[in-house]
């Protein structure tokens, strides 16, 4: 028989025989040479139908399409354009790779079959205790940008994400192995790993995002760590200039004027398909939608999307806001950058952070403007902006 043709064979059987059956993979992305991010990727069924794929980060599932492709399986995310294409062999692990067309990248990976720590390590003794909250900054000695990390230790294991003036790092899950720490991040678009030293109150460490960006960043334990307010980060500078004139693009191609509405509430949603913060808000905006569109609430989204000509822009995004199921309209601004987002809306200093959010009244009047969005990650910090959110829109729907 064909060498080849057995190999194909080998892999359908496998792939078969992994769909009849619980598993979980431990798998590792090869981000270079020297490092590969590890997150898990489990099988499981639901009410006995077809088998279902998930990424599981922590506290964190993300759902994946499966679809049969000749030898291999290609695991799609709903709403990011990106894939997972893998092979299984005769001991059902795999080899294959992870498609980010967002940034068209392709980056091999590698899966073994069973239930072992997100990392592993060498070092022997006791893992040291971490405090639950952080006062972080990155790239201490070049550029310095503030954080504050909230962490949930439980042994070895340890949860958390980092809260930064531009939105949160979602969901990260790792080890701690004596004074060591290791997490990592995998959603289809974020590719996260962070090491760290723990010295006394400090953590001193580096954050690698996705192949080649890599910096230093240092913790001090500090419960009462705080950022900015993320409602005086992005503020008007020339209130003559008006958001009715803002030109933006549908997904057919036609060209209109913004406009800020005159419902008692509305919301204009500066964001990128690209951009899983942006989605995180984009889903509780779909829910806020659903509660309040009756009562007058209106929501406009604006993105700026990768592609080298405007038809593949609007193509992405029309993907997304379908798969998304975003029942608000959204229109293309331009490209997937903050300077031609700030170009956009000259009326305010900047857009410093995808998303970013602008609150009206019924006049047509600002009321306030949110830059970033933390978003379940991070627990208590997104149930309370959702607070005040909801009392916001209470109140102007008086």
């Amino acid at each position: 028989m064909n060498k080849h043709l057995l190999l194909i064979i080998v892999c359908l059987v496998n792939v078969g025989f992994c769909l009849c059956q619980k598993s979980i993979w431990r798998v590792e992305l090869a981000l270079n040479d020297r490092l590969v991010l590890p997150f898990f990727l489990e099988k499981f069924s639901d009410d006995n139908s077809s088998p279902l794929y998930r990424i599981v980060n922590g506290k964190e599932k993300i759902i994946l399409s499966s679809k049969q492709k000749k030898d291999s399986l290609q695991l799609s995310f709903l709403e990011m354009d990106s894939y997972l294409m893998i092979c299984l062999d005769s001991l059902n692990n795999f080899r294959g790779y992870w498609q980010n067309n967002i940034k068209g990248q392709r980056i091999p990976l590698h899966g073994v079959l069973g239930d072992t720590p997100r990392f592993s390590s060498e070092i022997n003794g006791k893992p040291l205790r971490i405090a639950n909250k952080y006062q972080v900054t990155f790239s201490e000695n070049d550029d310095p940008w503030p954080a504050v990390g909230l962490f949930e230790q439980y042994g070895d294991l340890i949860h958390g994400t980092f809260l930064t003036e531009t939105g949160d790092f979602r969901f990260l899950s790792g080890n701690v192995y004596g004074n060591e720490l290791f997490l990592s991040c995998f959603d289809g678009s974020h590719a996260f790993v962070f090491t760290a030293k723990i010295n006394g109150i400090n953590l001193l460490g580096r954050f690698y995002s996705g192949s080649s960006y890599q910096t230093d960043w240092k913790g001090v334990a500090d419960e009462n760590a705080e950022l900015k307010s993320p409602s005086k980060l992005t503020y008007i500078i020339d209130s003559t200039l008006d958001l009715n004139d803002v030109k933006v693009t549908t997904t057919c191609g036609f060209k209109k004027k913004l406009g800020a509405g005159k419902s008692p509430v509305s919301i204009i949603q500066i964001m990128g398909s690209w951009c899983p913060n942006c989605l995180d808000e984009t889903n509780y905006y779909k829910a806020l939608y659903e509660k309040y569109k009756s009562k007058g609430l209106e929501i406009t989204s604006v993105a700026f999307e990768y592609g080298s000509t405007k038809r593949m822009q609007r193509k992405k995004l029309k993907r997304f806001v379908d798969k998304a199921e975003i029942p608000y309209p959204v229109y293309l601004g331009g490209a997937a950058n903050k300077k031609t987002a700030s170009a956009l809306f000259p009326m305010l200093n900047e857009i410093s952070s995808f998303p970013t959010s602008i609150f009206f009244n019924a006049q047509g009047e600002i009321v306030l403007i949110h830059t970033g969005f933390n978003g379940p990650g991070t627990g208590v910090h997104f149930e309370k902006y959702k607070k005040e959110i909801e009392d916001l829109i209470e109140n102007l729907l008086k």
